[in-house]
């Protein structure tokens, strides 16, 4: 009886602090929604608008994938049940007399390696029709140029193939840290996949009203909800099928339970997110179409050697949302257990627990992350590694390669470029720490960094020494690929006519300093969208927990309704922002319209 006592008085002591917090979260949320109000207004009265525009880009995009080849869908589709704990579908992308082809065995270096090397350029340039063939060592593709009239994809991969089987490597898997080719199917079909599955979760949510069926017990959403707040419990999951396949199942078993347990409301703003996703994977594929010769237009510019990567030896600092969930994750199952306390109802518990999950911030990340991946792609941009941009909040050191900010296009031999000083004063306005290397021919630009390179340091070991104190680097250079590769978000010049892209770049921009300019700007106002986002998910959360407290009836306001609303402004706002800091022109250039370009052919999976 007195543990009994001591629980409820704790349970109240918890209430009551809930409460604060609910007034503290809710006043936060009423200046942040003060002060975006006019921004999520502007968003709400284009929403229509917007939403067609994505609507027809993606339904362009679907249009695509049904008129290409049936055995391209069957491959994609297998891609998706690739569930295994190293990657056994290769890729491959082809079109405008080019292609990639993933090579088995790479990984194992050697003799065995050089071997598969030699044989695999040997035996492709053998083949009539075949004018160039050379491995790319960074991403593990053999790169060629043929003629399509000629020789077809299947014949060249017969030749790959017979290579890797006189090796013994045809049995060899394909490690799934590699990023996916920007022309991939892959991502295509899985959030077509999740959309199709979030709009008949949103069906069956109308049905479930509408015929007044059962819902699902609250244990199977608190189930989930629990793999959402604790990332841990993924980590055995994703070591026996794979990252991706276990963020598509985690997404569709969420989407189902969503739909069947809460509703129409999340499978909804889900929706929404995944037109945002298919906006930028769609704009991502059609600037690889469009620039995939120029990042290599010749053998002499694919990379034979790969730089040496090596592991954190710190983990990246916290952003706003990973401080958040640390925080929330012991606390919720807590508060969980203080509601059931103090009203002895399971479903209120359960209310309680799913009110805790920081959807809101997560997916103002996500929808900010993805229009600004679209933004950049469409002004060419090339994201090879479009994660890279869902880092943007947590990066708290710049490093810049000082020659980039020399004039390469008018004066080669010295000289400011025009957009030097801006997008040194962009990094700057990021808060991080701005390093510069020493270069002669910009010393004026030396007092506005925090450190300095010396002359006779290597970029890559300042780059490591920083992550070692525990930061977050990005790192803007054009030629340094074992800098670019250490970076943890490596932006690369390739502005020059014939000069060798860096594969090992996350970010592989095209219009010089403008794009740099843009990306720096998204880093300060990503540290913005997160921090808002979190301010809006604890208060949905905290006014979500008082409803489970002290609603008496459930109906269309429910414990959950203010979790979701803040997840569709966090949504919004996310989105929005990205839209405002990397449009418009960049000091100094006038306005411009976005060239257009050709429909992608897209890749293969063998």
């Amino acid at each position: 009886m007195a543990v009994t006592r001591a629980g409820l008085t704790g349970a109240e002591a918890l209430g009551r602090a809930g409460a604060r917090t609910a007034g503290r979260a809710g006043a936060a949320a009423v200046r942040t929604v003060g002060g975006a109000t006019t921004g999520v207004t502007r968003v709400g009265m284009r929403a229509a608008g917007s939403a067609g525009r994505v609507a027809v880009s993606a339904a362009r995009c679907g249009a695509w994938t049904a008129a290409a080849t049936p055995s391209r869908a069957v491959r994609a589709g297998r891609a998706l049940v690739d569930l295994h704990a190293r990657r056994h579908i290769r890729r491959i992308w082809s079109g405008h007399g080019r292609a990639h082809i993933e090579v088995r065995g790479l990984e194992l270096g050697g003799r065995t390696r050089e071997g598969l090397v030699q044989g695999v350029t040997s035996s492709l340039r053998r083949l009539s029709g075949v004018q160039w063939a050379e491995v790319n060592a960074v991403t593990g593709q053999v790169l060629l140029a043929f003629d399509e009239g000629s020789v077809s994809v299947d014949r060249l991969l017969d030749a790959v193939r017979a290579v890797e089987e006189a090796h013994g490597v045809h049995d060899s898997d394909f490690p799934w840290a590699q990023p996916v080719t920007p022309g991939d199917d892959a991502p295509v079909a899985a959030v077509v996949t999740e959309l199709l599955v979030d709009c008949a979760a949103v069906a069956a949510g109308v049905a479930q009203r509408f015929f007044h069926l059962p819902s699902l017990p609250r244990a199977v959403p608190a189930a989930v909800a629990a793999l959402e707040l604790e990332r841990e419990l993924r980590r055995p999951l994703v070591r026996r099928i794979g990252p991706v396949q276990t963020d598509l199942l985690l997404s569709l078993l969420s989407a189902t339970v969503n739909g069947l347990g809460d509703g129409i409301a999340m499978p909804a703003v889900d929706v929404v997110t995944r037109m945002l996703l298919l906006g930028e994977i769609r704009a991502r594929r059609q600037v690889w179409e469009r620039r995939e010769r120029d990042l290599c237009p010749g053998p002499h510019c694919v990379p034979h050697s790969r730089p040496a990567r090596h592991m954190r030896a710190r983990a990246r600092p916290p952003g706003p949302i990973e401080r958040w969930e640390a925080q929330l994750a012991p606390f919720a199952p807590l508060v969980a257990a203080s509601v059931f306390a103090l009203t002895g109802s399971p479903r209120r518990a359960g209310e309680a627990l799913l009110a805790a999950v920081p959807r809101a911030a997560r997916y103002g990340r996500e929808g900010f992350a993805a229009t600004v991946g679209r933004e950049l792609a469409r002004r060419g941009v090339v994201p090879l590694d479009p994660s890279a941009l869902r880092l943007l909040d947590r990066i708290s050191a710049v490093v810049i390669d000082s020659a980039v900010l020399a004039n390469r296009r008018q004066e080669p031999k010295g000289g400011l470029d025009p957009l030097a000083v801006p997008v040194l004063a962009a990094a700057r306005s990021t808060g991080a720490r701005v390093v510069l290397t020493h270069n002669e021919s910009v010393p004026e630009l030396v007092s506005l960094a925090d450190q300095v390179v010396g002359a006779g340091e290597r970029l890559e070991d300042r780059v490591r020494e920083l992550q070692n104190h525990g930061e977050g680097v990005l790192v803007v250079s054009g030629e340094d690929a074992e800098a670019l590769a250490a970076a943890d978000i490596a932006i690369a010049m390739h502005d020059a006519p014939g000069a060798q892209a860096s594969w090992s770049a996350d970010l592989v921009c095209g219009d010089g300093l403008s794009d740099a300019w843009r990306i720096l700007r998204a880093v300060t106002a990503a540290r913005t969208v997160s921090a808002r986002s979190v301010q809006l998910a604890l208060a949905g959360a905290a006014l979500g927990t008082l409803i489970a407290l002290v609603g008496r009836r459930r109906g269309i306001f429910g414990a959950l309704t203010p979790v979701h609303t803040a997840t569709l402004i966090a949504l919004l706002w996310g989105a929005a922002t990205a839209r405002r800091v990397t449009r418009g022109p960049a000091p100094g250039r006038t306005p411009s319209a976005s060239s257009g370009a050709p429909e992608p052919t897209g890749p293969q999976h063998r």
